[in-house]
């Protein structure tokens, strides 16, 4: 009886021992479940905030490289002013002037607050200098009596404040190398932001390159002339980049309106003005406007583009901020659930020990000490079925991890090529660039060939877009051979292709570029059912090394323009 009685109590401790390590299994499994959760949501929420503040630091910023960059309007008015206008435009210069020195302590002290404090010192030290003198340049030129001055002089005062906005841009690069967000959602935006002060910039250099001539009554040099119209090309580009990279869920109806504004307010309004000057001095005509007048026209005409950047700036902290909110949210939603169900695991344990299983052993045990039934238990086996049944989901779970893995891989091929030709898309593009520019060299060894098929749209228009694809195909198909498996090959537009080839030298670059030329000039596409056959041909711009990609990209473009200019079919680096 006593016997039976200890094995009852055994085999009861053993039965409370399984059930107190099966509920610590559970809570371990909770734990091992939401601790990475919290910490993912909580990472996820630093670098949202991380996001927010950078974007606020780049505004600031670019807010101090557009006032430097409106600076020279003031200052060209005074520097061109008649006497009677002088005092008032000085007025004017020395009030934008406190408004320019205070936006850039704001930015000094938005840059130190967010942890950019080698920018801020910078800007402090080294922006500062440089506007001093550029504003010494002004003020000296302005105390010359007008008798002795020269539109040379003049110029040259104007170039200084393009120096000091230029020493501006390098610090929103600095800014942008040193952010962390610049690969995140959030990228785009910063690129878009960053092109919209390139192209304010552009747009008032666009007049200011010629302002010295016109305001001497003298003939445009070519050198003004060539810095004016490559001003002019700069923005007319950038400008249809800005719709390019903007996200398409950001084009609200206030964007496009923005946007298009910026083309009938300044490109069809603003620029031609510039053209008829070009083109008055060339034919060695009067102006029809003077230096003075030809600021105040085109200042008004500089708001679009602020407009439309200072809209991308706020709707780019509007969605970081609610990104931040968001990931604050799911932050502390993740840490709630995870520790109420941790909680509610103790508690269950607790709960279960005390008021479930305790009250059913010693029920079972009574029973078994007032039957007197023998408790011993026979060794059991153990059900190696449960353990291979479990082993076999595991395996199946990894099956459907590497399935999903590979239909990842094959979905972001799909994305990354072009449907057509098969060669790789913008998307492919920005990733190759956004990986270089995480290497030491950079873009300082890479080599871009812009492709452009020769009179495409009359190919188009006189057989059809079906031959105008079999030309695109062909196209891509001798690009294919006469290029390395290592090189990228990117349908960057309808009938153009850039090529990026990395460690090569120029005279190899327009080797096998003139072997691409040659080998689609031999080329033949055979119409069907006719006889006739049609032969295309290529121009092609080689250039290598560059501080951006938008650099690189702007020197590849002006050696296919060159090429274009020679007639078409031609090879340019």
């Amino acid at each position: 009886m006593q016997r039976n009685i200890k094995n009852s109590t055994l085999r009861s401790e053993q039965i409370s021992r399984r059930l107190f390590l099966c509920m610590l299994v559970i809570i371990f499994s909770i734990s091992y479940l939401s601790i990475p959760l919290i910490i993912n949501s909580y990472q996820e929420y630093i670098r949202t905030n991380q996001t927010l503040t950078e974007i606020v630091s780049l505004r600031s910023l670019v807010k101090t490289a557009n006032k430097i960059s409106r600076e020279r309007a003031p200052s060209n008015k005074v520097m061109s002013s008649q006497p009677e206008d002088f005092a008032k435009n000085r007025k004017e210069l020395l009030e934008y002037r406190k408004v320019v020195d205070e936006q850039i302590d704001h930015s000094i002290q938005v840059l130190k607050h967010n942890g950019f404090a080698m920018i801020a010192e910078d800007l402090d030290t080294d922006l500062k200098s440089k506007l001093a003198q550029a504003r010494n340049m002004v003020d000296v030129y302005a105390a010359t009596p007008r008798s002795k001055r020269t539109s040379v002089q003049f110029d040259r005062t104007i170039l200084s404040m393009f120096d000091v906005w230029d020493e501006s841009r390098e610090m929103l690069k600095w800014l942008m190398v040193q952010s962390n967000s610049k690969n995140s959602k959030m990228s785009n935006y910063f690129t878009s932001i960053l092109i919209l002060t390139d192209m304010r910039d552009q747009a008032g250099r666009v007049a200011s390159n010629i302002m010295a001539p016109v305001t001497f009554d003298e003939k445009i040099s070519d050198e003004n002339r060539a810095r004016s119209l490559q001003t002019q090309h700069q923005t007319i580009y950038l400008w249809s980049l800005i719709d390019t990279i903007q996200p398409e869920q950001s084009k609200t109806p206030e964007y496009v309106r923005l946007y298009l504004r910026v083309k009938t307010e300044f490109l069809d309004k603003g620029l031609p003005i510039i053209s008829q000057l070009l083109e008055e001095s060339k034919d060695h005509q009067p102006y029809f406007i003077t230096g003075n007048e030809l600021t105040d026209q085109m200042v008004g005409k500089f708001t679009t583009v602020m407009d439309l950047q200072n809209y991308i700036l706020d709707d780019s902290i509007a969605v970081a901020d609610e990104q931040n909110r968001r990931a604050k949210l799911q932050f502390i939603f993740t840490l709630c659930i995870s520790s109420l169900s941790l909680l509610i695991a103790i508690f269950t344990m607790i709960y279960a020990k005390r008021r479930v299983f305790g009250p059913l052993i010693n029920a079972r045990n009574m029973i078994l000490r007032l039957s007197g039934t023998s408790d011993e238990v026979s060794h059991l086996t153990k059900n190696k079925e449960e353990f291979f049944s479990l082993f076999e989901a595991i395996d199946k779970l990894k099956g459907m991890l590497k399935q999903r893995d590979s239909m990842e891989l094959q979905l972001k091929q799909i994305a990354n090529s072009d449907v057509l030709t098969g060669v790789a898309n913008r998307l492919a593009l920005e990733e190759y660039i956004a990986a270089l520019e995480t290497q030491p060299e950079g873009l300082s060894q890479i080599c871009v060939m812009a492709i452009d098929i020769d009179n495409f749209k009359c190919v188009n228009d006189q057989y059809g877009h079906i031959v105008g694809d079999q030309v695109i195909t062909m196209i891509a198909d001798q690009l294919k051979q006469h290029v390395r498996a290592s090189d990228l090959i990117v349908r960057y537009g309808g009938d153009e292709f850039l090529i990026l080839l990395e460690n090569i030298q120029m005279d190899i670059a327009k080797a096998i570029a003139e072997n691409i030329r040659e080998g689609v000039a031999q080329q033949r596409i055979i119409l069907s059912g006719m006889t006739e056959e049609i032969q295309v041909s290529v121009s092609i711009g080689v250039a290598i090394g560059a501080n951006s990609w938008l650099a690189l990209l702007e020197k590849a473009d002006q050696s296919l323009l060159k090429a274009k200019a020679k007639g078409k079919n031609v090879v340019e680096g």
